[in-house]
């Protein structure tokens, strides 16, 4: 969702001066889609436009689009919610300018062919799609009809390669689409039948802007209103398919805007080939694990609401506040262009710990450990819904990879890995919290350097499960490993115990091979800066305790130094604050460990290719032990981790 900030921008430099054009040249059409953060804005701070609006469509010199209310991507949606979010914004336009809209626009045009019948029963009869969506033989400058399971939605598709920039003239503009109409209507049966051809033109605000500064529509009205007997004409959907009896029947069955396609098949690779087919959310977020975890959130949150039964207001409540967290732009990318986007994804996070809130308001909530395939990966995971928090443990690794607090917070366990293109070099496993390893020395020394380090003993691992007794929240779960370079066989047995205010969890490493075993054995917990800044690199307090003493460690640079100076050898807690939402994540281990610190900034590009800017950052927190176990014997390691609230730090 935009903020205030980028909606004042986008009224004063595209949609003020254009519906100013607008209102003084009549005789030029156009069509507004508009989201219900914007309408809120309108209705709130801006109400002129409005009453400007309802004239202009009242002339019907213009048509408002709708969609949904948050820009949540629909294909992804139950259809109640989906149904619930057209009606939600259509109600809205209608009250505030006066018509229901009869076209709906798609967030970056993710489509699936179940939406014909979700769409045509919220009164909606056509739908915009990107052209690159469409196959070849539909590309006729004609609409589309679509027809699934007796459901019937027409198609517009729009073409950005004819998007005019401030330095093409109207003129070649215009010839640019005579062009293409005139080669397609040599080839086809329809030009007899209808002669009229429509083109839907779908402009950026990015591009608005430049147009009207560039003083471009006035040029391309003078050119219209001087060749009266050009094919060009202006004119909003409504009006043309009042005239319009030819419909090409099509069925697409999924697709996605061609901008985002391009970097849905391999992981922040820029891929425009024409030969690499067609793409849709689903591959995007296969692509990108971080917006398929949130999606699993998402699913469950829907779930949880669909099946509420005690109080109809409380789901009423819940399904609006679920509805404002299934905003698209936390699944695809922010208002900026950035791909990976960790404050519009907290911001979702955020609001579906709202949901869980009203819906535990009932005072019916009991806390509970449930265990099925939460993450889609085809492996049962564990999910933790406690009073203080929302986790889920995963198979891979045996670590937890997300946490969601009740207090000021998304989740914390939103971590990225790196990538050799643009963080330097490449993580081999999923960060999460409590991922382990067992190192060599020389792994060992490269993992204090931020390098990757080993051959991923147990943080690559699939683990078993061993025991889950829900009633007392205990799981135990087993891997089995080659440790390298020795090639001896290891076993760990790992138990979580869970609590309201956190867990504990104990490792027993057993040395299966004939020969003792020197390592490291280390546990990593990784957290991510749920209220990112790219200027702002210190964003965690962290303190311990060593041999009694309390000691702050700087946030900003890695512990490594005094790690290779054999300090922090003998610690016994370790305390990390986020100062600002006031949570405090605390780790006890019952013998003395080594321990390792270090921010970790990951760099993304920007949509359009070129820039590449930071927009995330996690911190690593490392328990080590060094460990020299006997053939046959085995060591036992306990952490206990508790999360606590805390005031936060004046600023």
């Amino acid at each position: 969702m935009e903020s205030t900030e980028v909606l004042e921008k986008d009224y004063q430099t595209v949609y003020k001066p254009l519906i100013k054009f607008l209102y003084t040249h009549p005789e030029i059409s156009f069509s507004f889609a508009c989201t219900g953060n914007q309408l809120k804005f309108y209705k709130k701070r801006k109400n002129e436009i409005l009453t400007i609006l309802k004239e202009l469509i009242d002339k019907n010199q213009i048509e408002i689009i709708g969609g949904a209310y948050y820009d949540a991507i629909l294909p992804l949606l139950y259809p109640v919610d989906r149904n619930g979010q057209i009606d939600m914004l259509s109600t809205e336009l209608r009250q505030n300018v006066g018509k229901r809209p009869r076209g709906i626009e798609l967030y970056q045009d993710c489509w699936d062919s179940s939406l014909v019948n979700s769409i045509q029963s919220s009164g909606i009869e056509y739908v915009f799609l990107d052209s690159s969506v469409l196959k070849a033989e539909d590309k006729k400058f004609l609409p589309l009809v679509m027809t699934d399971v007796g459901k019937s939605i027409e198609i517009y598709p729009y073409y950005e390669e004819f998007n005019p920039e401030k330095d093409i003239s109207p003129k070649d503009f215009a010839f640019n689409i005579i062009k293409a109409v005139e080669k397609i209507e040599k080839k086809d049966k329809y030009v007899q039948l209808h002669p009229d051809r429509v083109i839907t033109i779908n402009f950026t605000h990015e591009q608005i802007a430049s147009l009207v500064e560039s003083k471009w529509f006035e040029s391309f009205a003078k050119y219209l209103k001087a060749n009266p007997d050009s094919r060009i004409k202006t004119t909003t959907p409504s009006l043309f398919r009042k005239n319009s009896v030819i419909k090409i029947p099509t069925y697409v069955v999924s697709g996605i805007n061609q901008n985002v396609s391009n970097w849905s098949s391999e992981y922040y690779v820029l891929n425009d080939s024409k030969n690499k087919g067609s793409s849709n959310i689903f591959d995007f977020m296969k692509t990108y694990p971080a917006a398929h975890n949130l999606y699993n959130r998402m699913m469950y949150m829907s779930m949880l609401v669909n099946q509420f039964k005690a109080d109809k207001m409380r789901k009423k409540a819940a399904r609006e506040k679920l509805w404002e967290a299934q905003a698209g732009t936390g699944l695809l990318y922010g208002h900026n262009g950035i791909l990976s986007c960790v404050l519009c994804r907290q911001k979702s996070y955020k609001n579906f710990m709202e949901v869980e809130k009203i819906l535990r308001e009932d005072g019916n909530f009991k806390e509970a450990i449930t265990c099925f395939d939460y993450d889609g990966d085809g492996l049962n995971d564990y999910v933790c819904r406690m009073q203080n928090y929302f986790a889920y443990i995963s198979l891979i690794s045996g670590a937890i990879y997300e946490l969601d607090l009740f207090k000021n917070t998304g989740n914390y366990v939103d971590n990225l890995s790196r990538i050799e293109d643009f963080d330097g070099v490449t993580d081999s496993y999923k960060r999460g919290l409590f991922v382990d390893f067992l190192f060599s020395q020389d792994q060992y020394d490269k993992y204090l350097l931020n390098e990757p380090a080993g051959n991923g003993v147990f943080s690559r691992i699939h683990y078993t499960q061993l025991k889950f007794a829900p009633n007392r929240h205990e799981i135990q779960l087993e891997a089995r490993a080659v440790f390298t370079p020795s090639k001896q066989s290891v076993y760990l047995k790992k138990r979580y115990i869970i609590n309201s205010d956190g867990m504990n969890v104990q490792y027993i490493l057993r040395n299966e091979s004939p020969y003792p075993l020197k390592a490291k054995f280390a546990v990593e917990s990784n957290f991510s800066n749920i209220t990112f800044n790219k200027d702002a690199v210190e964003y965690m307090g962290v303190e311990i305790i060593d041999k009694g003493e309390r000691i702050t460690i700087p946030s900003d640079v890695s512990t490594r130094k005094l790690n290779k100076q054999n300090k922090l050898k003998t610690v016994d807690v370790i305390r990390l604050t986020d100062n600002e939402n006031g949570n405090t994540f605390a780790f006890e281990a019952s013998e003395k460990c080594t321990y390792f610190y270090s921010p970790i900034i990951f760099n993304r590009p920007y949509m359009n290719g070129i820039d590449e800017r930071k927009t995330d950052m996690t911190s690593v927190s490392t328990l080590i032990w060094d460990v020299d176990i006997e053939s046959g014997k085995e060591t036992e390691k306990n952490i206990n981790f508790t999360i606590s609230s805390v005031k936060k730090a004046k600023k």
